[in-house]
């Protein structure tokens, strides 16, 4: 039963899982409110019987006893005085004690008295205490029956009194024996309902008993039901989504040796690992298609430059040989072609490097150890400005001391072309000048490159970085369009940026913002 619960609750969407919870919910909380209402009710009626029947029921029955102590002493005042004259008087004061008494005693009976209360007499059966009832209508009937007999005879017990003269004070015993059975039944009456009393009090500590074990009880169910719910849903949702998660952050960072759990439910998480494990066999695929073309290309791409630097060099050799040996000889015009084609070969060369340089930085991991970029700057401007065919530019460099972590080959490689562009572009007016900057941030490293060259138009800022993409023809300014790519790969390598602010003949400036902690 269990199982089967657990397989159609699992096979539910996530929407009629939510509202099946909620439906329990709501249908246990329903149930507290209307058992809690039950026992409210329960308790006021007990409280309403309370003030109705049992405090009433006693003030009555104390009546009667007052009642019945004034008709008493009313009698011996008599028996003492024994007054020639007044006999109806007295008849008449003792007759209206006596129906007093009656009436009171009929009121408790239509009122008061257990027997006529349905519930109070279940409540008597239920407490095993009927006897009380019975006990009760017994005092009644002898109260009643003693009312009755002294007031149909108190005219002889006065008579007789007064017959036995002046000495005589002795209570007639018929007529004590008559008070004093209304008095014992009174005192009967008032044990029973006393006794009634306790039950019904007895009987309100059940019920506030009862509705204090219900309200536990349904307050345990409601626990037990929301924590069903969290088990449930923290199974069937929770720590799938979670499991989840975890793989498809291990395949973010390539990591395809990650799977996913069959998760045989039918909603939505079900669904979406469904989907998951789909796309990663399809990226799996993908993978290995993709390693399959790279090797091939980076075979080809070796192959093609080693076939082409042969003959290349080749061809720069015998130009340069026929411009030392035949240069007096041969016609200028000849000689030219000859120049020509040594320079094409040599820029074709320095293409070919570039294109490595690009493919195997592309394809290699870079690794990540401690680069201090201060004195990796000064080294590069130390030793560029030794090579610079040119009188050499003012350069300043002002870093500030800071270490990141990342691959110093191609970082160096990065800086080596961004100070030859500067060296490039800024050859040309009059006191070229580059300075060199950083800045450091709990972010990241930020390193700029100010030169007072030509600069370019800002539109061309992104297109710059480009593959092959140049903004001037080789023949005014060399260069094989590959530098500032290179740049771009190696900040991509490292998580960091690239970005480039100019404008036509005010010079450019150029950022490198490196990580300064590594990306997890």
């Amino acid at each position: 039963m269990r199982g089967a619960l657990t397989s159609w609750f699992r096979h539910l969407t996530i929407g009629q899982k939510l509202v099946f919870s909620f439906s329990v919910m709501l249908v246990v909380l329903a149930f507290s409110l209307a058992a809690i209402l039950v026992y409210l009710v329960r308790v006021n009626s007990y409280v309403d019987r309370h003030q109705r029947i049992t405090v009433p029921a006693i003030i009555t029955a104390a009546a009667m006893q007052r009642e019945t102590s004034e008709m008493n002493l009313a009698y011996h005042l008599f028996l003492e005085r024994k007054p020639p004259r007044g006999l109806e008087e007295a008849v008449e004061r003792l007759n209206v004690r006596a129906a007093a008494i009656k009436k009171a005693l009929d009121l408790y009976r239509s009122t008061h008295a257990a027997r006529t209360h349905p519930i109070l007499y279940r409540m008597l059966t239920e407490h095993h205490q009927t006897a009380l009832a019975d006990q009760e209508d017994a005092a009644i009937r002898r109260i009643d029956l003693a009312v009755q007999t002294l007031t149909a005879n108190w005219n002889i017990y006065l008579a007789a009194a007064r017959a036995a003269g002046p000495a005589s004070s002795s209570p007639l015993p018929e007529a004590d024996r008559l008070i004093g059975e209304l008095t014992n039944g009174l005192d009967q009456l008032m044990d029973a309902h006393v006794r009634i009393d306790v039950e019904m009090k007895r009987e309100g500590d059940l019920l506030v008993s009862r509705a204090r074990a219900v309200a536990l009880a349904l307050v345990a169910l409601l626990a037990l039901v929301i924590t069903a719910t969290y088990v449930l849903f923290n199974k069937h949702i929770a720590q799938p989504l979670k499991r989840l998660a975890t793989t498809a952050d291990r395949v973010a960072r390539e990591d395809l040796s990650a799977s996913f759990d069959p998760w045989h439910s039918k909603d939505e998480v079900g669904m979406l690992s469904a989907s998951l494990v789909a796309m990663l066999a399809a990226l799996r695929e993908r993978t290995r298609a993709l390693e399959r073309k790279t090797k091939e290309l980076e075979a080809f791409t070796y192959s093609v430059a080693h076939d082409l630097k042969a003959p290349l060099r080749e061809i720069e050799g015998f130009s340069s040989l026929l411009e030392r040996k035949f240069g007096g000889t041969v016609d200028p015009t000849a000689l030219g072609y000859a120049a020509k084609i040594h320079a094409s070969a040599l820029q074709m060369t320095a293409l070919i490097d570039a294109l490595l340089r690009y493919s195997r930085l592309e394809q290699q991991t870079m690794p990540r150890v401690r680069v201090d970029l201060h004195a990796l700057v000064h080294a590069v401007v130390s030793d560029r400005l030794q090579s610079v065919p040119f009188p050499a530019p003012a350069v300043t460099v002002d870093l500030p001391a800071a270490a990141i972590q990342g691959d110093p080959a191609a970082i160096r490689q990065a800086v080596v072309n961004l100070l030859d562009n500067a060296l490039k572009f800024s050859r040309g007016v009059a006191s070229p000048e580059i300075r060199i900057g950083g800045t450091v941030t709990d972010r990241d490293y930020v390193l700029w490159f100010m030169d007072n060259g030509i600069g370019f138009d800002p539109k061309e800022a992104e297109r710059i970085f480009g593959l092959f993409e140049r903004l001037h023809a080789p023949s005014e300014f060399e260069g094989t369009g590959v530098g500032l790519a290179i740049v771009k790969l190696v900040m991509e390598k490292h998580g960091g940026r690239v970005w480039a602010e100019s404008s036509p003949g005010k010079g450019s400036v150029f950022y490198l913002a490196f990580p300064m902690k590594e990306e997890p």
